[in-house]
Formats: structure tokens, C-alpha cells, sequence
């Protein structure tokens, strides 16, 4: 399968190209520019060349998005899937006397309108039956399960997952899914985590892969399969 992931220079996007290869996939690894820490992914790259590709591609702006895509044209690849795994946590804000606009503004536009361009610009590129977009969410944006603080990140979050709805009824040729991942053991999550991201990432190719009984009609799980409610 030939698999993009946005934010594949850390955290559960390295995990998935590292997964991804070892599976045997062909991965193509977008970064934001080429200043990001790209140590590790590149470490990947150089030891298999052949596997995996490294894409300059800033979720936030549509130019660097819509170039993307060209250079992507002009491998010749086609997609099977999609996984908008680029996400920010900008701070944890309890209060809503300190809520920061600016950051609230960042983080919708690298966790909801991050995935949304990339979609915009890379559907056609997603042509076969079956093609998955996987967005990566959070159970923070669980309106039924909402809870005080993380303002921006959980409105971000329910935005996601009401777009991941949007593409599964408009395209109904793709499975889509917003994946809750877990408290997992990244910059984001910390070091006192519950999961490591090579366990999540393992469980998300198996939905990718179509091992996990999913209801063509709902999109929010987490990353065990199990449905978790809007």
C-alpha cells in the first residue's frame, strides 16, 4: 500500500512510517519544511530508500499544500490511504479568563484546517474503492464526554471529527475514520504516558489494512476499534 502521513518527523507519525515500512508499505513522510528536526526521519529514509519518500508539506498553508501534491503527481504515486496525524497542543488552559487567541487560532489551523487542505488538494490522488483517510483526533473532542479546560484543543478536535462525518457521507468510496490514539508517550503526551506511539501506530495500519470491524456509518473509534461517541 502507498500511505501518506503528515507529521512524520516525531511522535506517532515517525511511528507510522517506521511501522509502515516494516510491514512492507511504501511511505511517504511529509514534513513542514525542511528546517524541522528531521533527524530521526531522515535516519529512516536513508535505511530504506526504497520504502519511503520525504514530502515538504505545511498543513497550514494551501500553497505548500497544493505543491505538495504536484511533486507527489510527479512520482506517479497513487494513494491508498491518508493519515492527518500533524496535531498541536498549545497549552493547557483551564480558565477561559486565559484563553489565548492567537494560539486558539494555530491550533485550528494545524489540527482542523491542517487535514482539511491536505484533503483538498490530495483526494483525487485517493481513487480506489476502499482508499481510508484517517484523521487523527481525541476523545478531548468528544462533545458527549467533554470535560472543563483544553478549550481550543477540544473544539479543534470536535471539528475534525464533524469534517471526518462531512467526507464519509460526501465520498462514500472512502473509509474514513477519526482515531482517538490514547495518552501516548510523545512530546504532546509526556513521558508518564500510558501507550507507546509504535503500539498505536501497529493498531492504526490494521484499520488501514481493514482487520478491524468498524460500522460504515460511524467514524469516531479509538485506536483498539472500539466506537466512542460524538
Amino acid at each position: 500500500m502507498n500511505i501518506l502521513v503528515t507529521g512524520a518527523n516525531r511522535g506517532l507519525g515517525l511511528a507510522l512510517v517506521k511501522q509502515g515500512i516494516e510491514q512492507g508499505h511504501f511511505m511517504i513522510a511529509s514534513v513542514r519544511s525542511p528546517h524541522s528536526k528531521l533527524k530521526e526521519i531522515k535516519k529512516v529514509i536513508d535505511s530504506h530508500p526504497e520504502q519511503v519518500k520525504m514530502l515538504i508539506l505545511d498543513v497550514t498553508d494551501e500553497h505548500s499544500t497544493k505543491e505538495a501534491k504536484k511533486e507527489v503527481d510527479k512520482w506517479g504515486i497513487k494513494l491508498d490511504s491518508i493519515v492527518n496525524s500533524a496535531g498541536v497542543l498549545i497549552s493547557r488552559e483551564k480558565e477561559l479568563e486565559q484563553l489565548n487567541f492567537d494560539e486558539g487560532m494555530a491550533t485550528f489551523e494545524i489540527n482542523t484546517f491542517g487535514p482539511v487542505r491536505v484533503m483538498k488538494h490530495f483526494l483525487p490522488l485517493l481513487n480506489k474503492e476502499g482508499s481510508s483517510v484517517i484523521n487523527i483526533s481525541s476523545d478531548a473532542g468528544s462533545v458527549e464526554n467533554t470535560y472543563s479546560g483544553d478549550y481550543f484543543y477540544g473544539m479543534s478536535k470536535a471539528a475534525l471529527n464533524m469534517f471526518s462525518e462531512k467526507l464519509r457521507i460526501g465520498f462514500p468510496h472512502l473509509k474514513v475514520l477519526s482515531i482517538h490514539p490514547g495518552w501516548m508517550k510523545t512530546d504532546m503526551g509526556g513521558i508518564e504516558a500510558e501507550f507507546n506511539p509504535d503500539e498505536v501506530a501497529a493498531e492504526i495500519l490494521k484499520s488501514i489494512k481493514g482487520k478491524k470491524a468498524v460500522d460504515p456509518n460511524h467514524t469516531f473509534y479509538d485506536f483498539k476499534g472500539h466506537k466512542l461517541n460524538f
